[in-house]
């Protein structure tokens, strides 16, 4: 099983792959440790850091997956389709068909634009969108992350850091975080099929056709809660 694009939400027993500053500076541990000590990085990521998986690997998926074809009878990625251009999204999928095994499953999680919209349309539609939370939240969430050049997270960190980050990680576009694209159940399943999968089908993050899906935490939080609300979760299958 391969978990694309983890960052640092990564599982036992997967082999998770990422080319983000957590998992390049995970590797690192003395490293990481002497910049937390001397505030240049900050508590949650180097909390989340000494979480990681020690099966790690750094590469960027850019380059394509690094493994033979056939190797993986599961291939996952969240929050990852989005960050890619429009452009290049059949490609990745290809790459990712190529690295799975006859019969094997592919898992993807993206924003649902289709409910962002209708949050935002019933906003609308509603006596006072103005005044209606859901019209600011659908607004941020389907166009936030295409804007802005600096990350949302660092304006809250010391100058020193922002000014580190600036130069070593760059921009939103540089550092990955920028979304590219978005897609509904439609365009998704339309990508897929193209691309050869097939049972195409919308799940939800608890259900899955992954043997144990429950018990590898990707989707949900400790309490039971979605990782991302308002995530669509959609599965297919290579031919066998």
């Amino acid at each position: 099983m391969v978990n694309l694009g983890s960052s640092a939400r990564t599982a036992h027993g997967w082999t998770n792959i990422d080319s983000s500053l957590i998992l390049k500076l995970g590797k690192h541990r003395r490293i990481s440790k002497l910049l937390w000590k001397v505030g240049l990085l900050n508590s949650d990521r180097y909390a989340r850091m000494q979480r990681l998986d020690e099966g790690c690997v750094v590469w960027n998926l850019a380059k394509g997956i690094p493994y033979p074809d056939r190797t993986f009878d599961v291939v996952y990625h969240s929050h990852l389709l989005e960050h890619i251009d429009r452009e290049g999204a059949p490609g990745f999928l290809a790459e990712c068909f190529r690295v799975l095994k006859p019969g094997g499953v592919i898992r993807i999680v993206v924003p649902d634009l289709e409910q962002l919209a209708r949050t935002y349309v019933s906003a609308l539609d509603g006596p006072d969108p103005a005044s209606d939370p859901r019209y600011d939240h659908s607004l941020d969430e389907m166009f936030d992350q295409m804007v802005p050049r600096t990350p949302r997270w660092r304006a809250k960190e010391p100058l020193i850091v922002r000014a580190v980050e600036r130069v070593f990680v760059g921009d939103t576009a540089k550092c990955g975080t920028l979304h590219r694209w978005m897609y509904d159940r439609h365009s998704v399943k339309r990508l897929l099929e193209r691309t050869g999968f097939r049972d195409v089908s919308v799940v939800d993050y608890l259900t899955s056709r992954i043997a144990g899906w429950n018990g590898f935490g990707l989707d949900v939080e400790p309490d039971g809660s979605p990782y991302k609300p308002g995530s669509l979760y959609m599965e297919a299958t290579t031919p066998q």
